[in-house]
């Protein structure tokens, strides 16, 4: 493996939430663009005449340089309306959807686009000279970028005003969990579900392993199991994760244990390269494989929103929420194992349970909003559409998770006729869904 191979996931990961990358690309292209064109030289009566610019070289270049300064400006707008949509989704729904405004392709494909137009435009004023006999055609793609920028302010003024609705926001995250989920990230799919794996103490090292430390702090963004299993099978070694997907490590602590498999020696310096070059560990969490983190801003949206008393997004935050608890609840879960072809078990990765799902899409906001039968109602509604979908053995959970919505709207709710209605819900969602076991799947392990 190369060096940029071993780098590539951080520098992916980082890249793709920066506003600067496919500007720099999109400008590079310009540039380019523009030195080529400046080559070509048409003829007067050809074919693209009608569409050509025909001024003289000084009306040329007072063009360009009016294309420039109006592009600077108008960029201006652009950048003041992203800040402006950023601190709306930061203070009034999560802070965590920063990241998603940063990460977002159609913004940074404007931004480039503006940038790049004024790049374009200001170079071209090196190749027009005192003569007339300059590149007509790159004028004009100056003209043309220009109306390109007009049409991509159009365009973003009409994104930003959709995308700070309240369903925008909510179906975006909706979206990138349920990629996450397709994506079958460690903890989620065919391999995941070992809560019956006897003797892995998961908050413990393994018997005789050694530490592989983190070389930075940050939280666990992408882990690459074909990465982690060579390493392993190269030292003939266990590799057991301390934190899984959106799990956090501080520098200097342990990101993973290792122990021989057959009783022979680990190399821990090699080792511990493989191990850092496999796990990508960036200052936030991300949405490409990590499921919990969409919940995460679904909740914080729903919490927001009570504090200002917006009761109606909190129904929309638990309705995507029991989209997402739906998508979740037939899947396996939980811790995974990797084994290879002789029956070894070579990495070891945590992951959540569904009770664990459960509790985060539905603790805080129960407890935040127990007084109000609007939140009560919309978490039955919740948990309604997660035992519509989950296995047998997960109905004893959100019967469970039931339960607590019950006590805490007893406990809270002293109107007798909005506590009704929330318990007539109830009611009617246990019979719905029927009763079930707690959540104990059965170990299934992935051979590679």
């Amino acid at each position: 493996m190369t060096v940029t191979g071993m780098m590539s996931g951080q520098r992916r990961e980082t890249l793709s939430g920066s506003l600067w990358f496919v500007p720099l690309l999109m400008t590079l292209v310009a540039l380019l663009l523009g030195g080529v064109l400046a080559e070509v030289k048409l003829p007067e009566n050809g074919p693209l005449s009608p569409v050509l610019y025909h001024g003289g070289a000084e009306d040329a270049r007072r063009l360009l340089l009016s294309v420039a300064t109006a592009t600077v400006g108008v960029f201006a707008l652009v950048v003041g309306l992203t800040l402006v949509a950023l601190q709306v989704a930061g203070n009034r729904y999560s802070p965590r959807l920063v990241r998603s405004f940063l990460r977002d392709r159609p913004t940074q494909i404007v931004f480039g686009l503006f940038i790049a137009t004024f790049a374009y435009n200001a170079a071209g004023l090196y190749t027009v000279g005192a003569q007339d006999d300059y590149p007509r055609l790159a004028v004009t793609m100056g003209i043309v970028l220009l109306f390109a920028c007009i049409a991509a302010l159009v365009f973003y003024v009409d994104r930003v005003a959709h995308s700070l609705q309240t369903h925008s926001l909510l179906n975006s995250v909706g979206v990138a969990a349920r990629r996450a989920i397709d994506a079958q990230p460690p903890g989620i799919g065919r391999s995941a579900g070992m809560s019956g794996l006897d003797g892995v103490p998961w908050d413990e090292p393994p018997v005789g392993a050694i530490q592989l430390l983190a070389p930075r702090s940050g939280y666990v963004q992408r882990l690459q199991m074909d990465a982690l299993m060579r390493a392993a099978l190269a030292e003939d070694a266990v590799i057991q994760l301390v934190p899984g997907i959106g799990g956090h490590v501080v520098q200097g602590t342990p990101l993973a244990w290792a122990c021989p498999a057959n009783g022979g020696v680990v190399q821990p310096e090699s080792l511990a390269r493989a191990v850092n070059r496999a796990i990508t560990i960036g200052s936030g969490r991300s949405s490409y494989n990590d499921v919990a983190l969409g919940a995460v801003q679904m909740v914080d949206m729903a919490l927001l929103s009570m504090h200002v008393f917006d009761y109606h997004t909190v129904e929309q935050s638990c309705a995507e929420l029991g989209v997402l608890l739906g998508r979740i609840a037939g899947v396996p879960l939980g811790p995974e194992a990797v084994i290879d072809s002789t029956g070894t078990i070579r990495v070891l990765v945590p992951g959540l349970y569904f009770q664990d799902y459960l509790e985060l899409a539905c603790g805080e906001i129960r407890r935040k909003g127990s007084s109000e039968p609007v939140v009560m109602l919309a978490l039955v509604k919740q948990l309604r559409a997660a035992g519509a979908t989950a296995t047998p053995q997960r109905l004893g959970l959100v019967r469970r998770e039931l339960e607590l919505v019950r006590a805490s709207a007893k406990g809270d709710i002293h109107e007798p006729h909005d506590l009704e209605r929330v318990l007539r819900e109830i009611d009617r969602t246990l019979l719905l869904i029927g009763g079930g076991q707690p959540d104990r799947p059965a170990i299934q392990l992935a051979e590679q």
